[in-house]
């Protein structure tokens, strides 16, 4: 062997192995990434069933503070053996841990726990951060251990105003957290809710209850918290940082991944700090077997290519195995040509689910808010019903109506949009198109204070094309506009329709800073995001792009003049329905 030679196998080797480390490296990234996003998702959803949970709780102090036989007791014209059969039957209804009311003093003087043993007559609680909130007018909210029965409590409190005396007394509804915990599914994922001392309160694993996650075991706890409970054992763990992520590394727990993918959210509403560990060890295996698959099929063709330097003098044998690899890379092509034809559809109804997944939270929360509001409402209901008050109650099932309506509008354009269409060439129009669009864009246009107006003629339009795919491609155009707005003053998104015998345009336009180099949009894996924003791969225009000319259309985009990027999609018209 030359040394000329032996220099190529060295350099080749040498770039065998960067690539091979560069795969797992970018494989391993957006993995994290993926991770990242799906931990986001996670978190917005524990949130809202936490605080779907506490909102049926919140209104019931302030109906207790009003009602007759809560005054009566404040005013000494009550029996209290009365009053706390009336507390307990309200606990028990409302699915309450206790409910206690105290004087102006602080002190409780009726109890829904008075037949226990550890009732809370007697008590003073004026010093308890929710009582001092409630006396002061507010809706005081609290959380702590409490010390007879070892539990983890919320507590609402309202201040009770009399004739003459504004806090004459309290009403606390308290709430048992591991109540709460039980209605939860069990997640793979470890999700838990942090206070301010770093101390676990609220946690889908009942082992990780009133555990510390800090370092430091000298930090100091709040005692009135936690009265005289014994913590359990710190969290052991190392904190490191991977392509920008946090990822822990645990010891000496079964509880939790070896190492883990941290993602935090604040959660203002209870003061507490939401984190998901997300195991990375699928993650880090899954990006070192494509790292391996890289090497290997690098290793193939190194022996290939020094098998064929070995036999170069064998010229005829070569062109023979030529002639036949040719033959059988024809073969191949025919093969991948079809895969990739397979692979545009997959991809095509791939974009349509990422463009669900990042309106999911946002959805979610708008199908909330109805939820939480028919809960309301029905109960009312039952209670005006019960009180002969059919009127009014009507009135409440009329409310409920018009929220399942709202309700099933959104659902109905998801279940539309989600369903996998035919690969065929229709009229179809584009006006109901562009409606249902904007519908799945409504919840993230709210939350990010974006204006979509819309000019054109308000009558069907009927082009040629199909339903789902461009729904899918006018989605892309409102999503890829609102991302570009990101951080603009002005968020405005115009959709002008424009049509005519031969011809169907559609114009969309944002306010943002448009393109630095328009030429290159539909170009696969093009971005003008920046890495690691978890937005998408570049791959959505290009899809766009093969769905219109899929139909015989066009589509371009531009700088417009007075700001902003227009994409214009070009169709051919098509007859109404009923038409010839």
């Amino acid at each position: 062997m030359n040394f000329s030679r032996l220099k190529y196998i060295i350099a080749y080797v040498c770039a065998a192995a960067l690539i091979s480390t560069a795969t797992f490296a970018l494989s391993y990234r957006n993995t994290l990434n993926q991770l990242d996003q799906t931990g986001d998702v996670r978190i917005e959803q524990a949130r809202d069933r936490l605080l779907g949970q506490l909102a049926s709780f919140r209104q019931l102090p302030n109906y207790l503070a009003k009602h007759p036989k809560i005054i009566a007791i404040l005013q000494g014209a009550a029996d209290t053996d009365k009053t706390n059969e009336f507390l307990r039957n309200t606990a028990l209804i409302s699915g309450a841990d206790n409910i206690f009311i105290l004087n102006k003093s602080g002190t409780a003087i009726a109890t829904s726990n008075a037949h226990e043993v550890y009732d809370f007559i007697g008590n003073n609680y004026a010093t308890r951060p929710h009582v001092k909130a409630a006396m002061n007018g507010r809706l005081g909210f609290y959380h702590a251990l409490e010390s007879s029965d070892d539990s983890r409590d919320f507590y609402y409190a309202r201040g009770i105003s009399l004739s003459g005396a504004p806090h004459a007394g309290v009403v606390v509804v308290q709430l048992d957290v591991a109540a709460l915990e039980f209605e939860w599914r069990v997640d793979e994922e470890v999700l838990a809710f942090f206070d301010r001392d770093g101390v676990t309160f609220v946690t889908n694993r009942q082992s990780l209850a009133l555990r510390r996650l800090a370092t430091d075991k000298s930090t100091p706890v709040d005692t009135g918290h936690y009265a005289q409970h014994t913590l359990q054992p710190f969290f052991k763990h190392v904190k490191t940082e991977v392509f920008g992520h946090k990822v822990w590394k645990f010891k000496g727990t079964n509880e939790l991944p070896t190492q883990a993918l941290i993602v935090s959210k604040f959660i203002p509403q209870i003061e507490m700090t939401a984190r998901i560990f997300m195991d990375t060890k699928n993650a880090k295996a899954a990006a070192r077997v494509q790292a391996m698959l890289v090497a290997a099929v690098l290793a193939i063709i190194g022996l290939g290519m020094w098998a064929l330097l070995q036999r170069r003098q064998r010229l005829a044998d070569l062109l023979a195995i030529k002639e036949a690899a040719n033959a059988r890379l024809e073969a191949r092509v025919d093969t991948r040509t079809a895969q990739l034809r397979n692979t545009q559809h997959q991809l095509i109804q791939a974009g349509k689910l990422t463009a669900m997944g990042q309106m999911s939270a946002g959805i979610s929360h708008e199908l909330n808010q109805p939820l939480a509001a028919i809960k309301n409402f029905a109960d009312s209901g039952g209670k005006l019903i019960d009180r002969g008050r059919n009127d009014d109650a009507r009135d409440n099932f009329k409310l409920i109506a018009q929220q399942i309506d709202r309700m099933s509008r959104i659902i109905r354009s998801l279940r539309a949009f989600a369903r996998k269409e035919k690969e065929t060439v229709e009229p179809v129009d584009l006006q109901n198109v562009i409606n249902e669009s904007i519908n799945l864009a409504t919840v993230r246009c709210e939350q990010e204070n974006v204006t979509i107006n819309r000019q054109g003629p308000e009558t069907p339009v009927f082009v040629m094309g199909g339903q789902v795919r461009l729904q899918q491609v006018v989605i892309n155009l409102i999503t890829n506009a609102m991302d570009a707005m990101a951080g603009q003053p002005s968020k405005t998104i115009t959709v002008n329709l424009k049509h005519s015998p031969d011809e169907v345009r559609l114009n969309i336009r944002d306010t943002g800073p448009g393109f630095k180099d328009a030429a290159r949009v539909f170009e696969p894996f093009y971005s003008t995001k920046e890495i690691g924003a978890s937005k998408g791969m570049g791959l959505g225009l290009s899809i766009s792009y093969g769905i219109v000319g899929s139909f015989g259309g066009d589509i371009t985009c531009r700088n417009h003049p007075q700001g902003g990027a227009e994409f214009t999609i070009i169709l051919k018209s098509a007859p109404q329905k009923g038409q010839p």
